[in-house]
């Protein structure tokens, strides 16, 4: 957004010492980004009328010409231009070397395909007048040649600064996407006065004009439906209105700010937007269908041609200005084509509402149509300034039509009342904040200057620390449309005037303190060290959200239906996810590309869904998946869980279970579970955990080769309970202890929990420990199971005596309950 610095000057007086830097900076400052500034219009003052007095081909260049000029004064000069309207006879704008134009850019005397230019012809753009660049700009015949361009157009003052403005650094403040309401702002940073023009002596003298034609019959009425986006509708009707030519300095401030003057009634409407922040609409009257205008929702699928000429396909939902027979603008954003104002316009209804933000947002973003009035109402503007704008208008079309009244007085409907807030709060409180004492007179000054009103409490203390809440603010209403709500609010406006530059850097008086991790934290901080460097996996995060294909493809029966987001951005995550193993599963099938074997694991979350008003659980899983081109890692994979939950000092047992019944996370008979190589893992005598073997069946439909073995313990009851380090330290032995491995046959279906339950039944307490080394199936069905049996006596050495009846009590006991040596 362009800012002229000259049409802030008709609100306020800035201080003349002042460069445009130093303006650029403390606009910035203070109260929103200014990315860039230009002087314009001082150019105007060094470039002179020159008449073009001949006009020949450049030898060199078909587009070019070979301009003679008349400067004045006997003086001539001949230049090179491309314009296609550069012909003798003309007057055009002359810059000399030497000149800067705006932008910065300066002329030097160069050649152009080999002939030298003597200065530059310019066209309205080049000068910053406009943005038009068909050609030189033409000035009438009678301009007297030599003279200064400002001169010939009749400009008293056209210097002037712009400064363009970040969009987006006044996303909050509605109230500064108008000259009148930023210049409020300049005030209040250069601590000079504001001279508001649109005060209440001003509005009394218009409304008494207006009222004038009060008594007569309305020719446009006016009703809005409650059920629209209105949020307030101002009308006022116009006679003896001539469409025109607007003045200079009109079309110049129209210009400085970035917009193309058009006529004079449409600049007029363009001129006090500008200027008031407020957008409005100006109908011909006489395209008023019924003399009616109605503002409702559309109703039904349509289209509507708008003042661009452009077909909007509108949805039932969008709120539209209507006349009798159907409508004549898209509410907030565009009017319509036939209800525009024309050459032969007479008589005008100007239209000044205010829409809900949201809506308006909603409408233009799918439309693709961002205009300049539904920028300013999607920043929520306050509907007591509609009036304003209203007589703003009124004015300006008295100014440019002498002869003009109004007919009727102003009509309105659907007024919203005032949002009147109060904040109460002090110096005190504001210094503790800022951390700089800003003092009681310089508060109520900069809040005053900012359009608030402050008010002591009586009787309000200021407490023992002088933070006590001792004045109430009195917001405007024009920031207290989703701008200023709270406290920390007034804070902010005391911190950006005063300069939050000009605030002195204090380090905070904060305590440094080690955080302790939550139980739940260290629980899975521990897991994750454990699964890392003993189980030597590797962590994968996969998404909550997954499909109803991965769940087919897993064949998991359970899809979570209540649980499908409405607006899902892919089918590939519509839905939280029911369990870890679909995604462990497709993790592994993307690791299986690329390596034979591996070993991963997710510390994740799945979801529940127990329908009601329950909705859903969160359960806190960590998920294990071990893959191998060969060998059974089911094995592997039981001890590391068992590792696993020793580690974190969680008293747990893994015993079999059967595929085909029910488990808290598997459903009975899921295509997935293995027949036999399926374990249940209770924690705390319950089932919180699984270690199974995937089928066959369920790998192939993921394309993973090899076995494949994984296992969910959900940590969702047990992760809020403290993690008790129950290490406990021993001497080490002073006897050596005694090895010995030995492979016995089982059958097929058995567990080596029932093999390793057979020895550690046994009544020899010299046994320590009883490991798997390694199960691999047989021809016939039956499959070998390596133990590692350790012996040890921590008071004497073990004599080979003993070692030896050991050993053949352990094996006779294999042998009786259906565990052979392999022969």
């Amino acid at each position: 957004m362009k800012i002229s610095v000259d049409w802030i000057k008709d609100f306020v007086d800035l201080p003349r010492e002042l460069s445009d830097r130093d303006i650029s900076e403390r606009i910035t400052l203070g109260v929103c980004e200014v990315e860039g500034f230009e002087r314009i219009g001082s150019v105007l003052n060094n470039v002179t009328v020159a008449a073009v007095t001949a006009v020949e081909p450049h030898p060199d260049a078909d587009k070019l010409k070979l301009a003679t000029v008349d400067l004045g004064a006997g003086k001539t000069a001949r230049v090179v231009c491309g314009a296609p309207n550069c012909r003798a006879g003309i007057k055009v704008p002359y810059a000399a070397i030497g000149t800067t134009l705006p932008g910065g850019f300066t002329l030097e005397s160069k050649k152009i395909r080999g002939i030298l230019s003597e200065g530059m012809l310019c066209a309205e753009d080049e000068l910053g007048l406009s943005d038009d660049h068909e050609g030189l700009m033409e000035l009438d015949s009678d301009a007297s040649v030599g003279i200064a361009l400002a001169d010939a157009l009749g400009e008293e003052s056209v210097d002037d600064l712009i400064l363009d403005v970040d969009n987006k650094s006044l996303t909050h403040r509605p109230d500064c996407w108008g000259h009148y309401g930023l210049a409020r702002e300049f005030a209040a940073v250069f601590r000079t006065p504001f001279r508001d023009k649109f005060d209440e002596n001003w509005a009394d003298t218009l409304r008494a004009k207006i009222a004038r034609g009060a008594d007569q019959t309305p020719p446009v009425t006016i009703h809005v439906d409650p059920d629209s986006a209105n949020r307030g509708f101002l009308g006022l009707t116009v006679d003896g209105v001539t469409v025109g030519e607007s003045p200079e300095w009109m079309k110049r401030r129209l210009n400085a700010a970035g917009m193309r003057p058009i006529n004079s009634i449409v600049d007029i409407s363009n001129y006090a937007m500008l200027e008031t922040g407020i957008p409005n609409h100006i109908f011909d009257r006489s395209t008023i269908r019924g003399g009616k205008i109605r503002v409702r929702r559309a109703g039904e699928d349509q289209v509507f041609v708008t003042l661009d000429g452009q077909d909007r396909k509108l949805f039932p939902s969008d709120t539209l200005v209507c006349d009798d027979v159907g409508p004549s603008a898209i509410a907030g954003v565009m009017g319509g084509l036939h209800s525009s104002v024309a050459e032969n316009t007479t008589s005008i209804m100007i239209e000044v509402a205010n829409w809900t933000d949201a809506e308006i947002r909603r409408t233009s973003t799918r439309l693709g149509l961002r205009t300049d009035a539904s920028q300013r109402y999607e920043k929520s503007l306050d509907s007591q300034q509609l009036e304003k704008a209203l007589l703003r208008i009124y004015e300006l079309v008295l100014e440019l039509n002498p002869g003009a009244s109004a007919v009727s007085g102003i009509q309105s409907d659907n007024m919203s009342d005032p949002v009147m807030m109060t904040i109460d709060t002090g110096p005190g409180r504001i210094a503790g904040i800022l951390g700089e004492d800003v003092g009681t007179e310089r508060l109520v000054e900069i809040l005053n200057a900012l359009g608030f009103q402050v008010e002591e409490i009586p009787g309000a203390p200021a407490g023992d620390d002088g933070r006590g809440k001792t004045h109430r603010i009195h917001v405007p209403t024009w920031r207290s449309t989703k701008d200023v709500e709270c406290e920390a609010d007034i804070v902010e406006e005391i911190g950006r005037i005063i300069g939050y530059d000009n605030i002195t850097p204090v380090s905070p008086a904060h305590d440094i303190e080690a955080l302790r991790l939550s139980p739940a934290k260290t629980m899975m901080r521990r897991a994750q060290d454990f699964l890392v460097l003993r189980g030597r996996g590797l962590e994968v995060m996969t998404y909550p959200l997954v499909g109803e294909a991965l769940l087919d493809k897993a064949s998991w029966p359970i899809h979570n239906e209540n649980l499908v987001l409405a607006n899902a951005l892919t089918p590939e995550h519509d839905r939280m996810r029911p369990s870890l193993f679909p995604s462990l599963l497709q993790a592994a099938a993307d690791n299986r590309k690329e390596h034979e074997r591996f070993r991963i694991f997710e510390l994740g979350r799945s979801y529940a869904d127990l329908g009601g008003d329950e909705y859903s659980s969160d359960l806190h899983q960590v998920g294990i998946l071990f893959q191998e081109t060969t060998e059974n890692p089911f094995g592997k994979l039981a001890d590391t869980v068992e590792g696993l939950l020793n580690y974190l000092s969680l008293p747990a047992r893994i015993v079999p279970a059967d595929p085909d019944k029910a488990h808290p996370l598997v459903p009975a008979s899921w295509a997935g579970s293995h027949p036999h190589e399926f374990a249940d893992v209770q924690v705390m005598g319950q089932s919180r955990g699984i270690v199974m073997s995937i089928h066959p069946q369920v790998s192939r439909a993921f394309k993973i080769k090899g076995r494949t073995a994984a296992a969910v313990i959900d940590f969702t009851e047990i992760m809020t309970r403290p993690v008790k380090d129950k290490t406990s330290f021993k001497p080490l032995d002073r006897f050596p202890g005694s090895e010995f491995d030995l492979t016995v046959v089982a059958p097929g279906k058995s567990y080596a929990a029932g093999v390793i339950g057979v020895v550690k039944k046994l009544n020899i307490k010299e046994i320590r420990s009883v490991l798997v080394l390694d199960i691999f199936a047989l021809p016939d069905g039956d499959k070998a199971l390596t133990l590692r049996i350790e012996l040890r006596d921590p008071g004497k050495t073990m004599d080979a005596a003993f070692l030896k009846d050991a050993e053949e009590r352990i094996i006779s006991a294999l042998n009786k309950a259906g565990y052979p040596l392999r022969s």
